[in-house]
């Protein structure tokens, strides 16, 4: 199982030569960038440098979070959203030997509501047809990705369809692609009303977990507040998902993710001895 760290551990323009330098020094196995933010470049500097930096480190996994429309925007975006992401794998494949996918389909926020009212956004707000709408467009996706032998992961998130466990199963079923698992973020489920524990989550999607993040959060009981916290701070029991996490992860990575805006690099140190000292403490 490799260990990546996500991108915002230390995010932002001209900072990728330090979280490189990060990722060497915490002992990370790779990084999950972001495939269509350029911060403050066009997009083909931005992939010239990524792929400078996947040359000057070679055996480091680059995996990106993609994000895909299938209902919020008309045919022809879809077209061409369609053939960008084409182009977009066949670069990652070839010059970041990129394996797999983090990706998001379409944003789903009630405006009758708060963002933060997530038991009322994201899948509460489907019904069977977008369901199979969104499933049609990953089937598609998912096709092209099993041309090249690679993987994408629905990251659990709020405010999209794919936001706990049940709707990720229920969006699987009118996948008909095995490219396309999830990514299980409990960090993001623990902040839903209509969240899963997490021994339910494994048992709503056994099989179908290729990736994960791991982070932690501390929540309001009316689930109105929440706030990040470091990973070995114990709100989310981490150490119970990393064992049922080593009978899944098609992928065979899983991710560490900082949602704060603290001291990135301090947290990447932190947060990886704290995942080294879980895989020692589980034995894998």
């Amino acid at each position: 199982m490799k260990v990546l760290l996500h991108v915002n551990y230390y995010e932002g323009a001209g900072k990728f030569d330090d979280l490189f330098r990060i990722i060497r020094m915490s002992g990370a196995d790779g990084v999950e960038l972001r495939a269509k933010t350029y911060y403050n470049m066009d997009k083909a500097n931005y992939l010239a440098m990524v792929e400078e930096l996947k040359q000057r480190n070679p055996d480091l996994e680059l995996a990106f979070g993609y994000p895909m429309h299938f209902s919020s925007v008309d045919e022809d975006t879809q077209k061409q959203e369609f053939e960008e992401f084409v182009e977009f794998i066949d670069w990652a494949k070839e010059k970041c030997g990129t394996k797999l996918l983090n990706m998001f389909t379409d944003s789903l926020v009630n405006p009758d509501c708060e963002y933060f009212d997530f038991d009322k956004n994201g899948s509460a707000m489907a019904d069977d047809l977008l369901y199979a709408r969104h499933g049609a467009g990953l089937t598609n996706v998912g096709k092209e990705l099993e041309k090249r032998g690679m993987l994408a992961a629905l990251e659990s998130h709020n405010c999209y369809i794919h936001d706990t466990a049940k709707s990720c199963a229920k969006l699987l079923l009118c996948v008909k692609s095995p490219a396309i698992g999830i990514n299980y973020d409990h960090g993001n489920i623990f902040l839903n009303r209509n969240g899963e524990s997490i021994d339910e989550v494994f048992d709503v999607l056994k099989g179908k977990i290729y990736y994960a993040h791991l982070k932690n959060m501390m929540r309001s009981r009316d689930f109105k507040y929440y706030l990040p916290t470091h990973l070995d701070a114990g709100h989310i029991d981490t150490q119970l998902v990393m064992s049922k996490l080593r009978n899944e992860l098609a992928s065979g990575m899983m991710a560490i993710e900082y949602a704060c805006s603290g001291d990135g690099v301090i947290a990447a140190k932190r947060d990886m001895e704290y995942v080294r000292f879980l895989r020692s403490w589980l034995g894998f």
